[in-house]
């Protein structure tokens, strides 16, 4: 075998004659690659067939001592953008930052760092058809566990954090109509339709990347500012709730920094539209006190040990700066998060935000929008616009008092809010983690 030439294995079920005769094709004129077609292990759940067909893969790896191999699923098919010259620079790349995989195209991806102009460093991804695997990652994919719900593409995932992705993709599924390892993928387009969307939010994620990079930050302030601001601070409490306001009360007891104000919570018999109604009662009256920027907390706010005023000031004047509506001082959830500043990322989307700072630019909207009885409040903030983001580490999280008047499972389940906020904030930390590797 040439060394020029990259050892490729190819996965298809024996039945599988029209995916056989396509994979055949793509690769038939591309010396580059050393074709080697596997039949896949027969399973009555698709995902464990292609896990166990992906091992005995590595084992013949191992056995042959290669450095990296490309697993590849027969309905792969290369995109315009592919060139063996892209292709063998990308692995040498990757190669010199200890990479376990590297991904030709993927249908779903969450978390993304940019490396150069055609890799991503990826928190997470979906899509295998195309997958570089190198050595050092063989013994890990043997030695792991696969149960009946496992996917592939998530297991990989979760099994390294050195994984890339190359963008533009060079790879993509042809869409057969039908998925062996995915039932849900089983529609006409289901697969165009994944990709096509992945490769819109990672030039949307690159764009964003670029629009604050532009942005000028300002000079470090005179500490002493910190000093003589302080925040206009509304903070929503339940009648009836007597140990919430008490805790709140002393969340900010010796913090000059806030303007405290108490609003009572509109009593709905769905708390989602209740706390939208207070929401709306609040910006009108920040709008009556030309209020410039406000905070809007939640009587279950409850500071981190990373809190500290100029932390939070700084924030607040350097995303003003950025032209956004509002920031999160912390979230149980966030997705397609861009770095901003070290310690501010943009996100898409962000929920359960016990601690909100809105800026003025945002008041009207939030009062024009139009809702109905099945309005989710973070959910709804979050679609009003793309200019959000959250602070990192977190200064907010929730505390779990286990009476919840929004979120049910919030009741039928202890610690699941702590627990949310944990797994956000160690994803936000692993991607922070691949931007001070990675990012250039």
């Amino acid at each position: 075998m040439s060394t020029n030439q990259i050892p490729t294995f190819i996965i298809n079920l024996k039945s599988r004659v029209d995916r056989r005769q396509h994979i055949i094709n793509e690769f038939a004129a591309r010396n580059e690659f050393s074709v080697n077609i596997i039949e896949a292990h027969e399973h009555k759940i698709g995902a464990v067939g292609l896990w166990h067909t992906m091992k005995e893969i590595i084992v013949l790896a191992s056995q042959q001592d290669h450095d990296f191999i490309l697993i590849c699923e027969d309905d792969h098919q290369f995109t315009q953008f592919y060139s063996k010259e892209l292709l063998f620079k990308s692995i040498n790349q990757v190669q010199e930052k200890k990479a376990d995989i590297l991904v030709g195209g993927v249908n779903w991806f969450d978390g993304v760092v940019p490396v150069n102009d055609t890799l991503l460093w990826s928190y997470i991804f979906n899509g295998t058809q195309f997958i570089i695997v190198f050595k050092k990652f063989f013994e890990t994919i043997l030695q792991a566990d696969f149960g009946d719900y496992d996917a592939a593409d998530f297991k990989m995932s979760a099994l390294t954090q050195d994984k890339f992705i190359i963008y533009p993709f060079i790879s993509l599924q042809k869409d057969f109509g039908y998925s062996d390892a995915t039932p849900m993928n089983n529609l006409p387009g289901r697969a165009d339709e994944l990709f096509v969307k992945s490769a819109t939010w990672l030039q949307n994620l690159k764009n964003v990347a670029g629009y604050y990079n532009n942005i000028p930050q300002p000079d470090e302030p005179d500490t002493e500012i910190y000093n003589t601001l302080t925040i206009p601070t509304y903070i929503i409490n339940l009648p009836g709730r007597p140990e919430r306001l008490a805790h709140i009360k002393q969340q900010f007891e010796n913090k000059p920094e806030f303007d405290v104000t108490i609003v009572e919570a509109c009593e709905h018999e769905i708390g989602e539209f209740g706390l939208w109604q207070i929401i709306r009662k609040i910006i009108r009256m920040a709008i009556d006190a030309d209020d410039d920027v406000i905070i809007i907390c939640e009587d279950n706010h409850q500071f981190t040990g990373d809190y500290s005023k100029a932390y939070l000031l700084k924030n607040i004047i350097e995303a003003h700066i950025s032209g956004i509506d509002y920031l999160s001082g912390g979230s149980s959830f966030t997705e397609n998060e861009v770095m901003i500043a070290a310690n501010r990322f943009w996100v898409s989307r962000c929920l359960a935000s016990p601690f909100i700072v809105i800026y003025k630019i945002f008041f009207q909207q939030i009062l024009d929008e139009p809702v109905n009885d099945n309005v989710l409040a973070d959910h709804l903030l979050a679609e009003m616009t793309s200019s959000k983001m959250v602070l990192y580490p977190f200064i907010s999280v929730q505390k779990d008092f286990g009476n919840s008047d929004k979120a049910v499972i919030h009741n039928e389940q202890k610690g699941i809010a702590e627990s949310m906020f944990a797994a956000s904030a160690k994803k936000l930390e692993r991607i922070k983690q691949a931007y001070i590797r990675y990012s250039v």
